[in-house]
């Protein structure tokens, strides 16, 4: 509580000998500013969240009311104090709405060091009618009134500011809407200043606003460790980015990796959903036809043993693939998404093992490729789907779907006990202990639980919820065991497993669990599903 205000802050101490204050102010739609970026950052960093009563304030005026700002000075003071740092030992950064509010507590509360990426210059303007930020700022209705007093906020500061030796770095690009509509206004002012730094990124990558402070994070940061070094850089006003690219090379270039045997498919998301596979990812041919973008298809392939399943793939809208895949020339990719498309349920494969791969087609162009499907991340997603298991698995050197049969090992090695099993109202509840010793079961993905019903008319699986019960687990442990396995318990839930859509009769209850490569099940007991009326 500082002030009218409670300020929402973290704060990282410096890594040694080092006193300076870094202050952070974030962005719309940022928590706290410049996420993980400033780790190597060495001094105090102090993080300030713009959220008062449960809204944005643009650190400068909640609702109209600009006492936030002397909670927020007030909490930067606090900090100055304790760790007895002057003014000309503060750094203040910012990026968009964080760079406005940089500038904005530099100028008034005469701080030295300011380093603001594409800050906003009427913030009242860009306020209005930006979602939450307008009523939380401006006051409900958002008053043309109120819109001229905070668009009125820089300009102010900036004209009423007589002390002009502050290093001030001010970032933007050509790329960016807001240079013509925010920035060039600040300019003039700004170039009285005694050390003052305009960066202008130049590349073909920063289309959009929030592009900018990806592209130029390496200068930013270069500045960021000088100041709080306590070296100030005199850079002036550069030009960063070297690219300046001949449209007829830039064709030529493209053309001729669209004729190279190539093609990329990366998997982002894969996901099991009421037994449905969902996959998203990027899948396209690198390059570009001399006649411009050409429409392409892809179609999910999975081979065993040289015999393909064929799936279809939806092509989806990307924004961003111009500068994940940047290969010497600026290439759109506009289309380069991928999702499924229908249910991909699985349940006409064979058992086995299965190499995963997309297959994209440019019909007006005559090509026809296929390449491995592959994750940057390691994917392991696991689902029932009849007698089997379904294993969607593998990381940067492929991916791989493996259909095996739901009944594993029956391993003496297990630990196993159920502690329940009964059938009401065609719902079974089941629940006990399943963990295998020396394989920690600490947390709730630590293995997949499945209840398997054999009988007469075959082999039904259901997915069971693992739960931490360390009073049930612990017993079953041996002396001298130091592993930790209180999440090795299952349980069907309060609902229990709905069963209603069995046959009448007899049936064997097992559990099985799959955990790394291994599948291990446990006979759990019998029941006699009665007919319904």
């Amino acid at each position: 509580m500082h002030g009218k205000w409670p300020v929402e802050f973290q704060f990282r101490p410096a890594q040694g000998d080092r006193r300076h204050l870094l202050v952070v102010f974030s962005s719309v739609g940022s928590k706290y500013g410049f996420g993980n970026a400033l780790e190597s950052v060495k001094c105090n960093i102090l993080r300030i969240r713009d959220h008062f009563d449960d809204g944005a304030s643009y650190y400068v005026a909640r609702n109209m009311d600009f006492s936030v700002t002397d909670s927020i000075q007030a909490l930067i003071e606090e900090h100055m104090r304790r760790l007895r740092v002057t003014r000309d030992e503060v750094t203040l950064l910012g990026a968009s709405k964080g760079g406005s509010a940089a500038l904005y507590y530099g100028l008034k509360y005469d701080y030295k060091n300011i380093v603001a990426s594409t800050p906003q210059y009427f913030l009242g303007s860009y306020s209005k009618g930006h979602g939450q930020l307008g009523d939380a700022v401006l006051g409900e209705g958002q008053p043309d009134e109120n819109v001229a007093v905070m668009d009125a906020v820089m300009k102010d500061l900036l004209d009423e500011d007589t002390d002009h030796k502050r290093n001030i770095y001010v970032v933007s690009s050509p790329g960016d809407y807001q240079y013509e509509q925010e920035i060039k206004h600040y300019l003039p002012a700004l170039r009285e200043y005694e050390n003052f730094n305009f960066l202008f990124v130049e590349s073909p990558t920063v289309r959009r606003h929030d592009e900018v402070v990806r592209q130029a994070l390496p200068s930013i940061l270069s500045i960021v460790y000088s100041l709080t070094e306590g070296v100030a850089p005199r850079w002036g006003d550069v030009r960063i980015g070297n690219y300046s690219a001949d449209p007829e090379e830039a064709a030529e270039h493209l053309a001729e990796l669209r004729q190279r045997d190539t093609a990329l498919a990366t998997l982002n998301r894969a996901v099991f959903t009421d037994g449905v596979l969902e996959l998203k990812g990027h899948a396209f041919l690198p390059g570009e036809s001399p006649d411009g973008p050409a429409e392409e298809t892809k179609r999910l392939v999975l081979e065993k043993d040289g015999e393909t399943w064929v799936y279809p793939l939806e092509t989806t809208k990307e924004i961003r693939l111009y500068r994940d895949y940047f290969d010497e020339y600026f290439c759109e990719y506009e289309m380069g998404g991928f999702s499924s498309q229908g249910g991909l349920t699985f349940t006409e494969l064979p058992q086995g093992t299965y190499d995963v791969s997309v297959c994209i087609t440019s019909e007006k162009e005559g090509i026809e490729r296929r390449t491995r499907l592959i994750s940057q991340n390691a994917v392991d997603r696991r689902q029932v789907c009849g007698d089997s298991e379904l294993l969607f698995r593998g990381g940067k050197g492929g991916l791989k779907l493996v259909k095996r049969s739901i009944i594993g090992f029956d391993s003496a090695g297990v630990a196993f006990s159920a502690g329940k099993l009964e059938e009401r109202d065609r719902r079974i509840h089941a629940e006990g202990v399943f963990f295998v010793p020396g394989r920690n079961a600490d947390r709730d993905a630590h293995a997949f639980y499945y209840l398997v019903l054999q009988g007469k008319t075959g082999c039904h699986s259901f997915p069971l919820v693992v739960r931490k019960n360390p009073d049930a687990v612990r017993p079953h442990k041996q002396p001298g065991d130091l592993g930790n396995y209180d999440s090795g318990y299952f349980t069907t839930g309060a609902g229990g497993v709905d069963v209603s859509d069995l046959p009448a009769g007899r049936y064997s209850v097992l559990v099985s669990m799959s955990a790394g490569g291994a599948l291990f099940t446990k006979k759990a007991g019998k029941i006699t599903l009665k007919k319904t009326r």
